[in-house]
């Protein structure tokens, strides 16, 4: 039998779970780490708890749930009077393949389609050089999804801190979608 997936927006309060807040750093590292593979230095952790809670905090963060259970998380925030960005997305090992990213990422679309934002956004890690396995096939889905990409930057301008714990040249690729 299915399980029911029910997702929904982090109340604020819920960053100082820390239970939740460790629970839905180690998805995120974890998941990370599997799809990031050979991009950055061995032990770099990909997000901090201070940093989920924070984000919690701002109510920013939707999770899903199972059986009382968070299986999976996105996090969206407002780039611009139109635009809205989700980043963050990770479900859990055991929930892979189930449809749950793609229901975390329509809830937060509806959500700021609502609220009369025109463009959803997505940030894609990939080597400057060569391909990327998997990068490649989330670009595919992305694109699946209705995302077309916008742009591109360099790491150095968008994330300079993070430049030192690459193993290799990165870029971000911005993915758009038109949501009205």
């Amino acid at each position: 039998m299915k399980q029911a997936i029910e997702i929904g927006m982090l109340p604020v309060d819920a960053g100082a779970n820390t239970v939740d807040v460790e629970h839905i750093t180690k998805i995120v590292n974890r998941v990370y780490a599997a799809s990031e593979k050979g991009l950055w230095k061995d032990g770099a952790a990909r997000i901090t708890t201070t940093e989920v809670a924070e984000y919690i905090g701002n109510g920013e963060v939707a999770a899903a749930w199972t059986n009382g259970q968070i299986v999976g998380c996105i996090r969206v925030c407002q780039m611009s009077e139109d635009t809205a960005e989700f980043g963050m997305l990770a479900v859990d090992d055991a929930c892979q393949g189930a449809g749950i990213g793609r229901k975390l990422i329509q809830f937060v679309e509806e959500e700021f389609k609502e609220k009369d934002f025109f463009y959803m956004q997505l940030e894609l890690l990939v080597p400057q050089q060569g391909l990327h396995e998997v990068k490649e096939g989330l670009r595919q889905w992305y694109m699946r999804l209705g995302y077309q990409k916008a742009y591109m930057e360099t790491m150095e301008a968008s994330f300079p801190q993070l430049v030192p714990m690459l193993a290799v040249p990165c870029e971000i690729h911005v993915y758009q979608k038109k949501l009205q």
